[in-house]
């Protein structure tokens, strides 16, 4: 897969302005209105054009910490084994340096997972100590990174940080970033990210940096609540700082520590398999280039499931992997694609009803294949009673423009063989759950 920045081509751009799905361009930073088809019962073909499969399935991201050697990562055989098997080819990661034997172990790991096909966005942060923000620091950065670096970071949730001045320490810090990079940008793809935020309502205590990135930052994380409840608070206070610059979500997801009591609520690993398959589905259909899931490993052991920060991971403690990283994977593997089709077609297709919980994504294939992605956008996980929600299945009519010579339904949460087939069809009957279903069409 292509895995340079970009993430979107201006083609896929143009054709998310002519979709009738529920989102407005990603290069207007804007929040969609949701979309005539969502809110209502459609009584008409919608002439859709979709998005790049290729394109979604490189929008998926991943948050690590391969420099924790006392925590789980430190078994670095456990980390490349289960991102082979996952799929996932952009990870988020801090940079540290600490002289050259630990540069060179740390930063031997990010080579070996570029072997995989694995691209990093590369954290600077003002408190690791990496002297002068310079073209010279970031030249040696890509080198002994083996190349491995897409995109450089700005300083990470600083208005969590006791620095009493750290709006002018972002602002200076952001500039002399951009501005290191721009030699390297002239000859290579890698790209700047502005400043996270851990509280996106300090964004006005920042002002104005898009002159100084090319994409804006955020941390929308739903606090136990559906995906798409981020929207369009957290983006519009980040548009503050990006101003029309796409934004990337760099930290966004879900903990399992059902017994916390303080901070923001967990929810079971069963409701997170199916709330971050739609985190991705629902963040990309509404114009987000890339989302990052914090994180790809659970840190330590927790039994007590009452530590939020040690169970954000797709993988626990021990090494197994939770129901979460089932659904991924299995998502990913239904929706890759080798490259970005180099022309998309519309598809003409309706759904009786359409209630205005049923959300989707439309996306085609190289060959010609449309996957339509549907999902009910409900809660479900209850956060007060901690406890799961069983959300009755929509019982819906698919009917297509012209018959298809196969469908193919799969459901990543739960397996990953098809679901249901048929042949020669126009229209079909379909059960819309919480989780996402994908329907896949072949003419």
């Amino acid at each position: 897969m292509d895995s340079s920045i970009p993430f979107i081509s201006i083609v896929s751009l143009l054709r998310i302005v002519l979709s009738t799905a529920l989102l407005l361009p990603l290069l207007d930073c804007h929040e969609p209105e949701e979309s005539e088809s969502s809110a209502s019962a459609t009584s008409a073909f919608s002439a859709e054009m979709p998005s790049s499969a290729h394109d979604f399935v490189n929008s998926i991201g991943l948050n690590t910490h391969l420099n924790y050697y006392d925590r789980t990562y430190g078994n670095f055989p456990l980390v490349e084994r289960e991102l082979r098997s996952l799929g996932v080819l952009h990870l988020r990661d801090g940079i540290h340096l600490d002289g050259p034997g630990y540069d060179a172990a740390l930063y031997g790991r990010w080579i070996s997972l570029g072997k995989l096909g694995i691209r990093f966005d590369a954290v600077l942060d003002p408190r690791n100590n990496l002297g002068p923000i310079n073209s010279t620091l970031l030249e040696q950065l890509d080198t002994i990174a083996g190349h491995t670096i897409e995109s450089f970071e700005g300083p990470n949730e600083m208005d969590a940080s006791n620095e009493s001045n750290w709006p002018a320490v972002d602002r200076e810090f952001q500039t002399e970033l951009f501005n290191a990079d721009k030699p390297l940008a002239a000859e290579s793809p890698i790209r700047v990210i502005g400043p996270s935020l851990a509280f996106a309502s300090a964004s006005s205590m920042i002002g104005n940096l898009s002159s100084d990135m090319d994409f804006g930052n955020l941390h929308p994380y739903p606090a136990g609540k559906m995906p798409s409840s981020v929207f369009p608070d957290q983006v519009n206070l980040e548009k503050t700082i990006c101003d029309n610059r796409p934004i990337i979500f760099t930290e966004s997801g879900y903990h399992n520590a059902v017994n916390e009591q303080n901070n923001q609520p967990g929810v079971s690993e069963a409701a997170a398999a199916k709330y971050i398959l739609r985190l991705f589905l629902e963040d990309f259909a509404r114009g987000i280039p890339r989302t990052y899931l914090y994180e790809l490993l659970d840190e330590a052991p927790e039994p007590g499931l009452a530590n939020p920060q040690l169970h954000w991971g797709l993988i626990r403690a021990d090494g197994t992997e939770k129901p979460a990283f089932f659904a991924l994977k299995n998502l990913i593997a239904e929706l890759s694609d080798p490259s970005a089709p180099s022309h998309l077609s519309q598809l003409d297709w309706m759904m009786s009803p359409h209630p205005a919980q049923v959300h989707h994504l439309l996306l085609e294939k190289s060959d010609g294949t449309y996957d339509l992605v549907l999902w009910q956008e409900l809660p479900s996980y209850d956060i007060r009673r901690h406890s799961d929600v069983m959300n009755a299945d929509v019982k819906v009519t698919l009917t297509l423009g012209r018959t298809a010579r196969s469908l193919n339904t799969y459901e990543p949460v739960f397996q990953e063989d098809a679901l249901h087939s048929w042949s020669d069809a126009r229209s079909v009957s379909l059960e819309i759950s919480d989780d996402p279903v994908v329907v896949e069409i072949t003419f």
